[in-house]
């Protein structure tokens, strides 16, 4: 089980590190075109968003790496611990929801497509949510 465990997480990562490449590879492409990019209204300053969130998805992928060789985060399936992280998998959710969301306004912001109301709105809808779980969590565990 104890492999099985591992394989997952090494896999997300996988999938973290992907991305960040991907944005990576975006921003070098933006860079070099940011001249003959008339759709995007800040073409100029761009690449600087899509380097910032690759670089940001490669720390989650080396993070969560480092979580497969964690002994303390890998658990067998029979165990009553087990049940409690099924239960966890709903905030990791709302987690990677969080940060895909922040990403694509930080995104937005950098292209010149968000006007400064709807960045505001949007951001404080994000601190809500933030907090909500944030009170979720420590209640829940209180309760534990």
């Amino acid at each position: 089980m104890k492999a099985s465990v591992e394989k997952k997480y090494k896999a997300v990562s996988a999938v973290w590190a992907v991305l960040g490449f991907l944005f990576l590879i975006g921003a070098l492409a933006m860079f070099l075109m940011r001249g003959s990019l008339p759709q995007i209204p800040r073409a100029d300053i761009a690449y600087i968003g899509f380097f910032i969130v690759g670089f940001v998805f490669l720390i989650v992928a080396v993070s969560v790496y480092c979580m497969a060789k964690d002994k303390t985060a890998v658990v067998e399936e029979n165990d009553e611990r087990a049940q409690m992280i099924s239960g966890k998998a709903g905030s990791l959710a709302f987690v990677v929801q969080t940060v895909f969301l922040s990403s694509a306004l930080f995104l937005l912001c950098f292209m010149g497509f968000a006007t400064a109301p709807v960045m505001i709105t949007l951001m404080c809808l994000i601190a809500v949510s933030v907090f909500v779980y944030l009170v979720l969590v420590l209640y829940y565990n209180q309760k534990m």
